[in-house]
């Protein structure tokens, strides 16, 4: 049985969550209080979370942060909610190691469509962590090998560490620093264009519309939609 704890004070909105995600076979715990939820969550009562992240207690992004720490927690997705639409609340989140972000109002058909996408993508990680499939790009770690749409794509050794930096933190921004640092092992004070170049390349051989660059922060791969 997949368990969802859904971290929200508004109990109308919680309501009608419960209700759609337990009529697709979940089974959800509400929790209006952040402290209750992340309790619940380090004691094992759920495999996901659906947080809002503002709680009167203890905000949403705490809590998220709390789960990534913890070794017995950190692989448990994360969808947040939350009534902040601007993007560098969403980048916060995201940094922070959230799996998806819906902004309020939303649809609860969106909702659901999301937890069971983002649900699949943490099944295929889970399974094995060499391999990455989201039904447009497929990655073999291990033999080195990129598909789109089941053609291979011929990547540099450094193309290919950077898109599977990319895509093993999807969702999130990834800093210039930090691609720097893990591919090319230099230091932030070291100046470049080298990134730039390389996420061109990497956007013309598996489409522009996978890596969104966020001005001041750094790049993020973007999964196609689930439908």
């Amino acid at each position: 049985m997949k368990k969802i704890a859904l971290i929200e004070d508004d109990n109308d909105i919680a309501f009608t969550i419960r209700l759609n995600l337990e009529r697709e076979g979940y089974t959800v715990s509400h929790f209006t209080r952040g402290q209750d939820g992340l309790f619940a969550v380090q004691r094992g009562a759920a495999d996901f979370v659906i947080l809002d992240l503002n709680l009167p207690d203890l905000d949403g992004l705490t809590i998220c942060r709390e789960l990534r720490r913890d070794p017995q927690t950190q692989a448990i997705p994360i969808l947040m909610l939350t009534a902040r639409g601007s993007e560098r609340d969403r980048i916060t989140g995201l940094e922070l190691g959230a799996d998806d972000y819906l902004t309020k109002p939303f649809s609860v058909r969106e909702l659901v469509a999301r937890v069971a996408a983002v649900w699949r993508r943490a099944r295929v990680v889970a399974e094995d962590p060499t391999q990455y499939d989201d039904g447009e790009i497929k990655i073999d770690e291990k033999a080195f090998r990129v598909y789109r749409f089941g053609k291979e794509i011929k990547l540099a050794k450094k193309e290919f560490e950077l898109l599977w930096l990319l895509v093993r933190n999807r969702g999130s921004v990834v800093s210039r620093d930090r691609i720097l640092s893990e591919v090319w092992r230099m230091s932030d004070e070291i100046e470049t264009r080298t990134v730039d170049a390389h996420i061109r390349n990497l956007r013309k051989k598996i489409g522009s519309d996978r890596i969104s660059t966020i001005v001041g922060f750094g790049y993020r791969y973007d999964p196609p939609p689930q439908h």
